[in-house]
């Protein structure tokens, strides 16, 4: 029942920088974040992301497959995504070489 069930963050709302200029990183940027998601059978998985400039959000369940992709996002939620068994999904966010986004995120189970 949904009333039983409660917000779990699984990522807590933090800020970050997506696209920064790092010499010591293959292609020299770093332009894609990726986060595990633990995830419990039944959860339904929902990513929120407030960004200055666009930015590609995409979550991937076990197997390695994209489920659900979204380009260009500058504000919205992705999901909820539902996981028919417990697994560690796998949320990638990222930007074009060369292009930078100050980003807020946050991710929940419920």
């Amino acid at each position: 029942m949904a009333i039983l069930r409660k917000r779990t963050a699984v990522i807590p709302v933090q800020t970050m920088t997506v696209g920064e200029f790092d010499p010591m990183l293959p292609g020299g940027y770093d332009n894609v974040k990726t986060f595990p998601l633990p995830v419990r059978k039944g959860r339904s998985l929902s990513v929120k992301v407030e960004a200055d400039h666009p930015v590609d959000v995409a979550v991937s369940g076990p197997d390695g497959r994209v489920i659900r992709f979204e380009e260009g996002m500058t504000s919205g939620t992705l999901g909820p995504i539902v996981f028919e068994e417990k697994c560690t999904a796998a949320l990638m966010i990222g930007v074009f070489r060369g292009d930078k986004s100050r980003l807020e995120l946050e991710a929940w189970t419920e």
